[in-house]
């Protein structure tokens, strides 16, 4: 079964140079135990999943909790054609020379607002 928890580790250390005031903010804290986060990914996202394969990707993207509405492969460069995205994934297969030659096929589709 997949789980979304993850650790969350608080570390020590100095601050870095300019960040007195998160220092202060902070102060001596003590050190605390990983803390369980739940990190489901959002249904309502709209998830274009670059991958080497169809199934490859259906299957990744399953694996991460993913329903994507395209899978974009080298050889279905169109797949996310006229489709409005959220948010582009990519399999952790591919290389990140793969990745650069599928995101101009993908980019136009990742929806924007002129809110800023």
């Amino acid at each position: 079964m997949n789980s979304h928890k993850v650790d969350v580790v608080i570390a020590e250390g100095e601050p870095m140079h300019g960040h007195e005031d998160l220092a202060a903010v902070l102060g001596n804290a003590e050190p605390r135990e990983p803390e369980q986060v739940d990190v489901a990914p959002d249904p309502h996202r709209r998830i274009i999943y670059l991958a080497a394969t169809k199934r490859a990707g259906l299957d990744e993207a399953k694996a991460l909790g993913i329903e994507p509405v395209a899978v974009v492969t080298p050889r279905s460069l169109d797949a996310a054609r006229g489709i409005v995205a959220d948010a582009i994934e990519a399999s952790a297969a591919l290389l990140p020379d793969e990745i650069d030659e599928l995101m101009p096929h993908v980019a136009p589709s990742l929806a924007t607002t002129g809110v800023e």
